[in-house]
């Protein structure tokens, strides 16, 4: 039996059966021509549903409004949504999704079109899959260059300090703090996290609770910071006296400019600045990934160890066992003639 328009309150309803399915179903009008057109469309879909399955009629939009019901973030499906308006989600390949993140974000950085395109496309997708209405996907990255980091020396961070301890609205916690970054390589959420019964200073130590990795560390102090910490006091239950992050860069982007400082935020002066003192000064990727609480010692090879005139010091050690050698009176170890195989 085909669907025929049945009118309840003024508005369409698709009533009958179609390959087995009862339907009753809103076309959500009250014009007749509109309905008629909308009961056509429904009834093909679900002659096409029932012969071919979910695959060959389930589109974006199903899976995006499934998603959604099931709880998860819409934050950034409306684009996606008017962009795949009426695609199968059969049809939909990795590169559609990137291409559907540069034409809706062609401005941002990868990353943003990652976080606002790639990545909730692929979530309705997969929930789709899920349900098994389509196949799995997977959009890998692009391929992008690492910025680049500037490690900065202790200059910066002395002349920072000195142009906080000398404006009477910069606090002494951001002086403090940011001598903190760069002389342990913490995290500035770990550093924002420590409270004042985590720190000992007779034991010259901080303890954070949980890390990035998920897991506790306790932090070496020098002892310039046990002299900082010994006259902060703390604020609002807090060490460094920071509730969140962007109070930190509002107020260093502020101290920089006033003091004619190039603004890199808290990770260049701080964690990087601090692998690559290590570095300059022996420390192997292991002992600085156990210093600065790197899980990865090979990331801590890879982003802050950089080898130094490897050529010339390997030139220089080989001429100098080549003398040795030269110079020793022992005999040389006899060996077999060398005869070719005819």
């Amino acid at each position: 039996m085909a669907l025929k328009i049945v009118w309840r309150g003024g508005t369409a309803y698709a009533q009958g059966t179609v390959k087995g399915r009862r339907v009753r179903e809103s076309l959500g009008t009250r014009d007749p021509v509109q309905a008629e057109e909308a009961r056509a469309a429904l009834e093909a879909r679900l002659w096409k549903l029932g012969l071919y399955g979910d695959e060959a009629v389930r589109t974006f939009e199903d899976a995006a409004l499934s998603y959604l019901q099931g709880g998860g973030e819409g934050r950034f499906l409306a684009p996606l949504i008017r962009h795949f308006r009426g695609w199968v989600l059969s049809s939909i390949k990795p590169g559609h999704i990137r291409d559907a993140s540069r034409k809706l974000y062609p401005s941002a950085s990868p990353a943003t079109r990652r976080r606002q395109a790639i990545t909730p496309a692929v979530a309705v997708i997969n929930h789709a899959h899920d349900k098994g209405w389509c196949g799995a996907i997977r959009v890998k990255a692009e391929r992008t260059k690492a910025p680049r980091r500037k490690a900065v020396d202790r200059a910066y961070i002395d002349a920072l300090r000195a142009h906080c301890l000398s404006r009477p609205w910069a606090p002494k916690h951001l002086a403090a703090l940011m001598l903190f970054l760069h002389q342990t390589g913490a995290r500035l959420g770990e550093a924002l996290s420590i409270e004042p019964q985590d720190v000992d200073l007779d034991a010259a130590t901080a303890y954070v609770h949980e890390t990035k990795n998920g897991e506790s560390r306790l932090i070496n102090l020098t002892a310039e910071i046990v002299e900082d910490l010994r006259e902060l006091p703390p604020r609002e239950g807090l060490v460094f006296g920071y509730v969140n992050k962007q109070g930190v860069y509002r107020a260093l982007k502020k101290a920089t400019a006033e003091a004619g400082l190039e603004y890199l935020g808290t990770h260049q002066p701080g964690r990087h600045s601090f692998a690559t003192s290590l570095d300059a000064l022996g420390f192997s990727p292991a002992e600085i990934a156990d210093a600065g609480g790197w899980k990865s010692r090979a990331l801590v090879a890879q982003r802050y160890t950089h080898p130094k005139d490897s050529g010339k010091r390997a030139a220089a050690a080989l001429s100098a066992d080549t003398k040795r050698a030269q110079s020793d009176d022992t005999p040389p170890t006899e060996r077999p003639a060398i005869t070719e195989k005819s």
